[in-house]
C-alpha cells in the first residue's frame, strides 16, 4: 500500500513540474514578445513548425560556428572561422561553483556578419533603454563564446578573468558601443570598443574588446531612437493560401535585421530603419521564399506594433511572392545567398601588433 501511495506522489510531482515549466516558457515568449525577441537562436524561424524543408533552411540560416578546443594551463591564441581573435589566458575558466576547469575547453565561437547572419541568429535588434524608451540598433556584428569541457559541463570565466577579442572591423566607424545579453536575453550596454582600421582592398581592421562573460551575447551597436514602419502582402505562387511566415527587414545600407511571425492572414508589418535601403525577406512554414529587390524606406516615424495615424506611418511596398526553393540551393548556405542575392563579405583581418582593449 505504502509503495502505490508513493508512485501516485511521484507520479503527481512529475506532473505539476511538466506544467509549470510549460506555464514558464509560455511566459517566457509572452515577456521576450513585448521587445520584439525571438528566441536566442533556437527555432528562430516559426517555431512550432517542423519538415525537412524547415530543418534544412534553418541550418542554411544558422551564422557560422567555429569549434576550437583549448588547454587552460596554457595561454592560447585562436581564431574563428570569419576571423575573430581570441586571447585567452592562463587558468580563464571555471564551473558554474566558480571552481577552476583543469580539463580541455570546448569553444564554439559564433559570428554574425553577413546579412543573412543576422536572419539565422535570431536574436533581436531592439534595446530598451535606462528611461525605458524602444531604441533600434544598428549593428557592426555581433559575437557569442558558448565554453564547456569535453565532458559537456557548462564553463564560464574565472572571477576576474577576462578574454580578449579582436573581431573583424566589417562596419568602420567609433559612434558604435558594445552591448551583452543579461541573463534575462535583453541588451544592457556594457561598454566601448577600440577601433583598429584597415580599409585597403579586402583587408579590413579589428574591434578590440574584453568580455567577461562566457555564453552570451556581444553586439557592436549604435542604438538610434526611432525607426519606420513597413507593411505588404505575402502571396504563394502556386496560389495555395498562405498558413503561417516570418519576414525579416534585411539591412543593405546597415547591418541587421527586424522580424515577425505572422500565423492566419498574409498581411504584414514589419519595422526596418528610417531612409535607408532594405530587402524584405519572407519564410513560409513549408519552406517557400521570397525577397523584393532594394526599397529605400521612408524618412518618416512608425512603428510596426503601434495603430496607423498621422503620428505613426507605415510605408506600403505591395506583394512578396514566395516560392519553393530548390533542395540543393536551401541546404547550402552560400547558394541560398547567392540565391536570394545577400552577399557574403570577402575578407581578411589585418590584427594589431599590440592592442589594448579598453572599456
Amino acid at each position: 500500500m505504502a509503495t502505490k501511495v508513493h508512485k501516485r506522489l511521484v507520479i503527481a510531482a512529475l506532473i505539476l513540474a511538466v506544467l509549470q515549466l510549460t506555464a514558464h516558457h509560455a511566459a517566457e515568449w509572452e515577456e521576450k514578445e513585448r521587445y520584439h525577441y525571438l528566441p536566442d537562436g533556437k527555432s528562430a524561424l516559426l517555431p512550432g513548425y517542423k519538415g525537412k524543408t524547415l530543418v534544412q533552411l534553418r541550418k542554411s540560416l544558422s551564422p557560422e560556428r567555429s569549434v576550437i578546443e583549448v588547454e587552460p594551463a596554457l595561454e592560447s591564441r585562436v581564431t574563428a572561422g570569419r576571423g575573430t581573435l581570441l586571447k585567452i589566458p592562463v587558468n580563464a575558466f571555471a564551473d558554474e561553483r566558480g571552481r577552476p576547469v583543469a580539463q580541455r575547453v570546448r569553444l564554439t565561437i559564433t559570428e554574425v556578419i553577413d546579412p543573412l547572419d543576422f536572419v539565422g541568429a535570431g536574436v533581436d535588434l531592439t534595446y530598451v533603454n535606462d528611461a525605458g524608451k524602444l531604441e533600434f540598433f544598428q549593428s557592426a556584428g555581433m559575437f557569442k563564446i558558448d565554453a564547456e569541457t569535453l565532458a559537456g559541463q557548462r564553463v564560464e570565466l574565472a572571477r576576474n578573468q577576462k578574454i580578449g577579442v579582436e573581431f573583424p572591423n566589417i562596419q568602420p566607424g567609433d559612434e558604435f558601443w558594445v552591448y551583452r545579453h543579461n541573463k534575462d536575453k535583453q541588451w544592457k550596454l556594457h561598454g566601448h570598443n577600440q577601433s583598429f582600421n584597415n580599409e585597403g582592398g579586402f583587408r579590413v581592421g579589428t574591434r578590440i574588446y574584453q568580455i567577461d562573460a562566457l555564453n552570451t551575447w556581444y553586439n557592436f551597436d549604435k542604438p538610434l531612437p526611432e525607426a519606420t514602419c513597413v507593411k505588404g502582402l505575402v502571396k504563394r505562387k502556386d496560389g495555395k493560401p498562405v498558413s503561417a511566415f516570418a519576414v525579416y527587414s534585411v539591412g543593405i545600407s546597415y547591418k541587421g535585421a527586424f522580424s515577425r511571425h505572422v500565423s492566419g492572414e498574409a498581411a504584414f508589418k514589419v519595422n526596418a530603419h528610417k531612409a535607408a535601403d532594405a530587402r524584405f525577406l519572407v519564410f513560409d512554414n513549408t519552406g517557400a521564399v521570397g525577397i523584393t529587390p532594394v526599397v529605400r524606406t521612408s524618412d518618416k516615424t512608425g512603428f510596426d506594433q503601434a495603430e496607423e495615424g498621422p503620428k505613426n506611418f507605415c510605408q506600403s511596398i505591395g506583394v512578396i511572392e514566395i516560392a519553393p526553393v530548390p533542395a540543393d540551393i536551401l541546404s547550402h548556405r552560400t547558394k541560398l545567398s547567392n540565391f536570394l542575392g545577400l552577399p557574403v563579405s570577402e575578407f581578411q583581418v589585418d590584427y594589431q601588433a599590440k592592442p589594448e582593449a579598453k572599456r
